[in-house]
């Protein structure tokens, strides 16, 4: 089993292979990842990029569908490669590997910034930073956060914003209600927490099982509560490589349903897959999928495509309306 790191330097890249189950070192050149294959229903032999692989709940489908062989149904050998935030995931899909899977609002942006990426389908439709407290906390409910402290990662990412939004929506102010701490990290924010600097950390699954299964924390809030539309990752890749490579990518599309399909279906034999894939007990592999059943979804709709553009707008990540047309492919799995 790989052991998965939070932070990978500029240069490496963790480069993961649920098949192989070992991890080696990449270099700084994207392109020689070694991709091949055929756009014509042939096969496709090479690497995806995904953010947060091992980390974030989003990924279960990719471990599901190598491991049940579903890639392999539809011609594909994928190694997944981990990078530690969107922007990097989508570097690396422009830069050389071509496909894969990143947070939605960086999609926004690297197009803003002329990068040829494109969007063929959602992965993870729920906001998915969540808001826990030890055990005794006094901290019950979202209301009670009033004089507290709040650790969220950095000024300007998800867990920040999604701290504001939901405060706000609950009628508390940031700053003024509410202290937010940046911290780094959903390991680090638990450690502060634990420590007794702040009163709330931020966190996702399936860390946030994790947490209240090994410590006994307890979830005060999903931003989910508050944000009911919402693109959280989604597939991508680039202009050129979906053009040489349609099949593989609707192979690709197919397999990860397949995956999607089984946590809808059996969600006990699907934890106990993607509970051996991250080296998780198979009871918190299956609470924080059960947590997420139902978000796991490949369809597009505008509700959340606006939902994020205007998130990244009020962040000032992105400074003006995207051309939807050129970003999105919409109909490319129908």
């Amino acid at each position: 089993m790989a052991t998965f790191t939070d932070r990978l330097g500029r240069r490496g890249f963790l480069k993961l292979s649920a098949a192989a189950g070992g991890a080696v070192w990449l270099g700084s050149s994207l392109t020689a990842c070694g991709q091949s294959g055929a756009g014509g229903g042939g096969g496709y032999s090479g690497d995806a990029a995904v953010t947060g692989l091992a980390s974030l709940i989003h990924s279960a489908p990719f471990f599901i569908a190598q491991e049940e062989g579903y890639y392999e149904e539809e011609g594909l050998t994928l190694e997944h490669i981990q990078f530690p935030g969107g922007l990097d995931t989508v570097r690396g899909i422009e830069s050389g590997i071509g496909l894969g899977t990143s947070s939605t609002i960086p999609v926004f942006i690297a197009a803003e910034k002329g990068m040829d990426v494109r969007i063929f389908a959602n992965v993870y439709t729920a906001a998915s930073v969540d808001f826990i407290a030890l055990p005794d906390s006094p901290v019950n409910t979202i209301q009670d956060v009033r004089g507290k402290k709040i650790a969220v990662s950095t000024p300007g990412s998800n867990s920040s914003y999604f701290a504001e939004r939901t405060l706000r929506e609950a009628g508390i102010e940031p700053g003024k209600d509410v202290e937010l701490v940046s911290v780094g990290s959903a390991s680090d924010s638990w450690t502060v927490v634990s420590k007794g600097v702040v009163d709330v950390a931020w966190t996702a699954s399936p860390l946030s099982e994790k947490i209240a299964d090994e410590n006994g924390g307890k979830v005060i809030w999903r931003s989910r509560d508050y944000v009911t539309d919402w693109s959280d990752t989604c597939l991508v890749a680039t202009g050129a490589f979906s053009d040489e490579n349609s099949e593989a990518l609707k192979g690709w599309g197919r397999a990860l349903k397949k995956g999607m399909d089984l946590i809808s279906n059996d969600l006990d034999k699907a934890a106990a897959v993607y509970a051996q894939a991250i080296g998780y007990k198979t009871e918190v592999a299956l609470a924080a999928l059960k947590n997420s059943q139902t978000y796991f979804d490949l369809t597009l709709t505008d509700a959340q495509l606006s939902a994020v553009i205007d998130a990244g707008k009020e962040q000032k990540q992105i400074t003006k309306d995207p051309d939807l047309d050129a970003i999105l492919m919409r109909d490319f799995l129908a």
